[in-house]
């Protein structure tokens, strides 16, 4: 048996420590196959609820667990559907190099997540196929939702 001080074995548990979490931290990598897949990005951040949806002519607020509309007429499931579609638009972060001088229609919309004092502020804009979103002052876009889809049908915004 090694014979070590005190002092020597704290060193040597401590060094221990830190070389288990270096492997566990790696092991991920590791047990994925080691591809490192991308993450998706989503517009609304994961894991957060939205409370209140506000455009330019009406409002949707969650009741319960459902939702209401104030100012305009709609079906609960063309609720459903809206904040859905909020909640699955992927965004793609690389989109930087985009311009926002030709788009053909635009949109602000504030949203409000529970627990979070201010509304998030997104201004949705369409060009040709591509459905653009400043917030901000970031411009993405979106990938898997056309700007049809983030607005209800028979409302000024769309």
């Amino acid at each position: 048996m090694i014979k070590l001080s005190r002092k020597a074995w704290n060193n040597v548990i401590i060094i221990s420590m830190l070389l288990l979490i270096v492997l566990f931290n790696g092991s991920a990598n590791f047990l994925n196959g080691g591809a490192d897949s991308p993450r998706s990005h989503y517009l609304i951040p994961e894991n957060t609820t939205i409370a209140t949806m506000e455009f330019s002519d009406y409002k949707i607020e969650r009741v319960g667990q459902g939702w209401r509309a104030i100012g305009i007429r709609s079906e609960l499931a063309d609720l459903e559907a809206l904040t859905q579609a909020w909640y699955s638009a992927q965004i793609d972060q690389d989109a930087t190099d985009l311009t926002i001088t030709q788009a053909t229609a635009s949109a602000v919309v504030y949203l409000w997540l529970v627990g979070q004092n201010d509304a998030l502020k997104f201004e949705v804009f369409k060009l040709g196929e591509q459905t653009l979103v400043l917030n901000q002052q970031r411009l993405y876009q979106l990938k898997n939702i056309e700007f049809s889809a983030l607005f209800l049908s028979g409302a000024k915004d769309a």
